[in-house]
């Protein structure tokens, strides 16, 4: 990770710093409504940012499903600070915190269905995902309005063995 980041619980104002972040990503987050959603997350949700030199340059949000699972809503790492550790220590940070009885992580992303053309894809996306303990585990068609395909991933928190 990044020398300088520093990791802590998103506070309400974050917001304009983590819209920033989506803001430098439009590939990942080209349909308003998700920009929205995600706006409205990061104003209303739990979860925790990576700061640097003052600004947000990572999050993620949380919802808890019944009292067992925590899904990450919303993450995004700046366009300028990628693939430097960062979004690896957020989901590190919240795996090693997680609210009594919390025994799972999931996440939903856009499904290998779904075809892309952009270099910087989702493949990306899904990979970073599995090599931070998350498995593919559900492809619920019509989960999402449009035709793109979801996929649920989950990470299970508890010791192995």
């Amino acid at each position: 990770m990044t020398a300088a980041a520093l990791l802590r619980p998103l506070a309400r104002n974050d917001a304009e710093g983590c819209d920033a972040v989506i803001a430098s990503l439009p590939y990942h987050f080209a349909v308003e409504a998700g920009r929205q959603e995600c706006a409205r997350a990061v104003r209303t949700s739990d979860g925790w940012v990576a700061e640097a030199d003052g600004r947000v340059v990572g999050f993620l949000t949380v919802r808890p499903w019944y009292q067992q699972a925590l899904e990450i809503t919303w993450m995004a790492v700046h366009a300028d600070h990628r693939r430097r550790g960062i979004g690896r220590a957020l989901i590190a940070e919240l795996a090693k915190r997680p609210p009594d009885r919390v025994r799972y992580l999931i996440v939903t992303t856009l499904s290998e269905a779904s075809p892309e053309t952009a270099e910087d894809s989702y493949e990306g996306t899904r990979r970073f995902y599995r090599q931070n303990g998350f498995q593919p585990i559900w492809e619920p068609h019509g989960w999402w309005d449009d035709e793109d395909q979801a996929v649920l991933m989950l990470r299970d928190l508890r010791p192995a063995g």
